[in-house]
């Protein structure tokens, strides 16, 4: 069996800058490498050991369409939903859905749009 291991989650970007200084600025990922040259691609990062990567849709020959309706969809997890709900409220993103709370499995969990519409779940430690 061939072994593979773990490397980043990649979106494709119309703005490519707007969307790596989105990740940094509102959702703290790190740089960790910043390819401008002869094609645009970021690698971030955050304390936790989340990695992203960031691409340019256009120099990928790629063209967006609804992002709402993915089927791949970068889910994260936090201690506090409903908080990070208020700090995304007040950075202006795009809430989809909730915060809710599921009383049969007794989690918090979310939903919300970067600035391109690509959809983000949100769940807490206690979700299965």
């Amino acid at each position: 069996m061939i072994e593979i291991r773990p490397r980043e989650i990649v979106i494709l970007a119309e703005d490519f800058d707007r969307l790596v200084a989105w990740y940094r600025d509102v959702l703290g990922f790190d740089v960790v490498r910043l390819f401008d040259d002869q094609f645009h691609f970021c690698n971030l990062e955050t304390s936790t050991g989340i990695r992203l990567g960031i691409g340019s849709a256009s120099e990928m020959g790629v063209v967006p369409g609804d992002r709402q309706h993915n089927t791949v969809v970068f889910q994260i997890e936090v201690d506090d939903v409903r908080g990070l709900f208020g700090y995304l409220e007040e950075q202006g993103a795009t809430i989809t859905g909730g915060p809710s709370f599921d009383e049969q499995m007794k989690f918090w969990f979310g939903s919300f749009a970067d600035p391109e519409g690509n959809p983000v779940w949100v769940v807490d430690k206690d979700c299965p």
